[in-house]
């Protein structure tokens, strides 16, 4: 029994002085750019086309995993290219969409920046026009993440899984525009939540999205303009992280079991999406679009009705932000709009910017933006002036800067790193020995050990195994298989080096560490 506490105490020690796997970064990163994850029909150009689209996968080297979980960042960029959109940035190439993908994979995820179709009509002086291009182009997002997320799925399920990920660990982290992706990703499963009286144009009576036309609200059916790509696999998600951005509707979070637990982050003076609930102002015109529930809106329906119920057991001392978020649950707050409201709720951080500065996270530099307007006048003979989309970008970040955009972005991480272990189930939620017990008392045998291939790892009846992770002598988690529900579990050697390795073993009421040896 004596040596049974020194490991645990020692597993322990280990794991509060080593880097955290999934929280602190610890490994060098590779980059795969390009690669081609669906091909379907845009309308950018005014007619309908196919055309292909591309993701860049970002992932740890010296990392041994074959089960990391995965996030899928969605750029902003108001649904039109850069420089189109009258932004220096909208793309997934984005300074903040690469940094935090880096910065991902360095903790050991693989984050994949992926394109997806734009296009609509932002200058029309019909707000119909405007509002019904406007929700196509979301509808056409949302179903370009799901496609996404089920070609990850199936590069786990077909050849050689070759990012090593965990197809059950998948998030959406959208930026801007792209957060209305990662909520429409994470709740929207009733095609009449799109067919709402305010998803109806006024002059026609008819609703803006028609799935005889553009598919169903996962992209994975035959239509006029919908091309079904890596059908066979789930759409669903884990975990949506907002970085500005809003949900379609209040009414898409209503907890059910396949929606997706909701956090995220919004500045107080964002003039083009609502900090709580209301109209979505297009930059690229000024124009109303659409009333919709911002992310300080959609994070505490989710608290409310359930979605986040899996980040409950998040303790403060995990938390890097609680006494910011417990501060700002206190505050009111008087919006830019006049509209007063308490500042903050569970699950989200607000951003108190001075007006009109509503996404600070963003950083771009001069030449960059130079060279990227005059390769697009001279390949479609337009005029743009780089100056102007310099100077209208500093409108709203006026004291833009790297180091500016890296401050948030890090804080932005405090906020969602340790949800998404809670979310996803990484393994992260283990801080202390209290529920500890010895292997004897929930009968736990690992056979054979030392491990050549293949162990057999078995509990008694009364103590179905919920999750099993595996530490190596650093402390790095190397493997993590959770949604566990058995008393039986082959574990598999994968690509585990020889050595010694900790096998900590959860219960529903107890845990177990344990010594493993694999050969």
């Amino acid at each position: 029994m004596k040596k049974f506490y020194l490991l645990a105490l020692l597993f322990v020690g280990f794991q509060l002085a080593a880097q955290r796997q999934y929280l602190d970064p610890q490994y060098a990163v590779s980059y795969d750019p390009n690669v081609k994850y669906g091909t379907n029909i845009g309308v950018l150009t005014g007619t309908p086309a196919a055309e292909d689209l591309y993701m860049d996968v970002y992932y740890p080297n010296d990392d041994e995993t074959s089960d990391r979980p995965v996030v899928l960042v969605a750029h902003t960029g108001s649904f039109l290219p850069p420089v189109i959109n009258g932004q220096a940035t909208g793309w997934r190439y984005d300074n903040d969409v690469v940094y935090l993908c880096q910065q991902l994979a360095a903790r050991g995820y693989v984050a994949v920046a992926y394109e997806y179709r734009l296009g609509w009509n932002p200058v029309s002086s019909d707000q119909n026009v405007r509002t019904g291009t406007l929700l196509q182009a979301a509808y056409r997002g949302i179903q370009d993440t799901r496609a996404c997320v089920r070609y990850m799925r199936q590069t786990a399920d077909v050849g050689i899984n070759p990012y090593g990920i965990d197809p059950e660990k998948i998030m959406v982290l959208g930026v801007g525009t792209g957060g209305y992706l990662a909520l429409g990703a994470g709740t929207l499963y009733d095609f009449d939540e799109v067919t709402l009286d305010k998803f109806y144009d006024t002059n026609t009576a008819t609703p803006y999205i028609d799935s005889l036309v553009m598919g169903n609200i996962y992209g994975d059916t035959q239509a006029a303009i919908c091309l079904p790509n890596n059908p066979g696999y789930s759409s669903e998600i884990s975990f949506a992280f907002n970085i500005g951005g809003a949900c379609g509707d209040q009414s898409w979070i209503d907890g059910e079991p396949r929606e997706s637990a909701i956090a995220g982050v919004h500045c107080t003076s964002d003039i083009f999406a609502p900090f709580s609930e209301g109209p979505v102002i297009v930059p690229t015109t000024n124009e109303f679009v659409v009333y919709v529930a911002g992310t300080r809106a959609a994070v505490q329906y989710a608290n409310e009705r359930g979605n986040n119920d899996v980040l409950n057991d998040l303790m403060a001392e995990n938390d890097p932000l609680h006494d910011l978020i417990e501060a700002q649950k206190v505050d009111s707050v008087t919006l830019y709009t006049g509209q007063q409201m308490l500042l903050g709720t569970d699950n989200f951080y607000a951003f108190k910017t001075p007006f009109p500065q509503g996404s600070p996270w963003d950083w771009w530099d001069k030449p960059t933006l130079d060279a990227m307007v005059a390769g697009i006048n001279a390949q479609l003979g337009t005029d743009y002036n780089s100056d102007e989309i310099h100077m209208s970008g500093l409108a709203t970040n006026p004291d833009m800067s790297r180091e500016k955009g890296i401050a948030y972005c890090d804080t932005i991480l405090n906020l969602m790193l340790p949800r998404a272990c809670y979310a996803m189930n990484l393994g992260c939620q283990f801080s202390g020995t209290d529920d500890i017990v010895d292997g004897s008392e929930i009968g736990l045998k690992v056979f054979p050990n030392p491990i050549v291939e293949t162990a057999q790892i078995s509990t008694e009846e009364d103590y179905k195994i919920e999750s099993v992770y595996v530490y190596d002598i650093n402390g790095r988690l190397v493997k993590a298989v959770s949604h566990l529900n058995t008393n039986n579990y082959t574990f598999e050697r994968n690509n585990l080096s020889a050595g010694n390795y900790v096998l900590h073993l959860r219960t529903k009421e107890k845990s177990v560490v344990q010594k493993i040896t694999i050969q």
